[in-house]
């Protein structure tokens, strides 16, 4: 049991490393923007956990991202998101608001391929300090050793630009993962791998990517991307990561086998994209976390407003 919160962890501030690019199919999912243009995006992001089959705790957040697409080049974009709590969400939800005095406004700016790929987060550490803020925000005024020290680490955590990028722009990185690609409605599938956050070797992964509905008359085709761990391929990373629990390692290797038999973990992705504009329409996402015992989901998902 002790080990699942452990790796869950893992899994939960993890990205994808794999940019492979698709050259023979039928759709790209390429960008198709101009200096000053404006979306908005409407956010709601749930996550739950659930122990034997019934529910121990559910987060529900809605919110608003202004996207403005502040420098075009003939090799790169340059994007800002801004986040915003909704109108009826502060007329509604008072307390809520007051709460998050720091994420009203809050802005990323990043960059990108000439065709939408994500490249950096310029501006990670305002980034990392906003959300440090939060956090500090959330705790007590008088807190103890423990909550003290685990302030340090997750500023400790946080203080690189590659750790920022990796746990702290979700969205961002599901906005973006499809671009610069072309799909087919041919299922693909191709190893990746889940970086870890504890500095040893990578998860192998295996990810799929399909186009399910192909509509050129009215401009928009359906893409679904799946993700999932490569079990075979993964045993020597759990068997290195229980050898660091002080087991031998002929322990290691049962109790990773033990471990990957009742562990599931899955990304689930559904984006509906306009290609004329280069913009999403709709994007659904799903991480379910799975074993014997406890199922966790982090989900989102991100609809373009009128």
């Amino acid at each position: 049991m002790k080990y699942f919160f452990t790796i869950f962890t893992l899994f939960t501030v993890s990205s994808v490393f794999s940019q492979e690019i698709h050259r023979d199919s039928s759709a790209n999912y390429f960008a198709n923007w101009v200096k000053g243009e404006n979306k908005i995006y409407y956010i709601i992001h749930n996550k739950e956990s659930y122990e034997l089959g019934k529910l121990k705790s559910e987060f529900n957040f809605s919110y608003e991202t202004h996207i403005t697409v502040l420098d075009s080049t003939k090799d790169s974009y340059t994007i800002q998101w801004t986040f915003h709590l909704p109108d009826k969400i502060k007329e509604t939800k008072p307390k809520l608001a007051d709460s998050l005095p720091v994420f009203e406004g809050m802005k990323m700016i990043f960059k990108t391929s000439e065709t939408g790929i994500f490249k950096e987060l310029i501006n990670w550490q305002e980034v990392k300090d906003t959300y440090i803020k939060m956090m500090e925000f959330s705790l007590p005024q008088k807190m103890d050793s423990t909550t003290k020290s685990a302030l340090e680490q997750a500023k400790a955590l946080f203080n690189s630009k590659e750790m920022v990028e990796s746990a702290l722009i979700k969205e961002i990185q599901l906005f973006y993962l499809p671009y610069g690609q072309t799909f087919t409605t041919n299922e693909k599938k191709e190893k990746t791998q889940l970086p870890s956050p504890f500095g040893s070797d990578s998860v192998p992964a295996l990810k799929t990517y399909q186009i399910t509905e192909l509509n050129p008359n009215q401009n928009y085709f359906m893409l679904t991307v799946n993700q999932y761990i490569d079990k075979s391929g993964a045993q020597k990373f759990f068997e290195g990561l229980f050898s660091k629990a002080n087991m031998d390692s002929d322990k290691a290797v049962l109790e990773a086998k033990k471990f990957l038999k009742a562990f599931e973990f899955k990304d689930h992705r559904e984006y509906k994209f306009i290609s004329s504009i280069g913009w999403p329409k709709r994007i659904s996402y799903e991480r379910t976390l799975k074993n014997e015992q406890i199922t966790q989901t982090d989900s989102y998902i991100i609809e373009m407003k009128e």
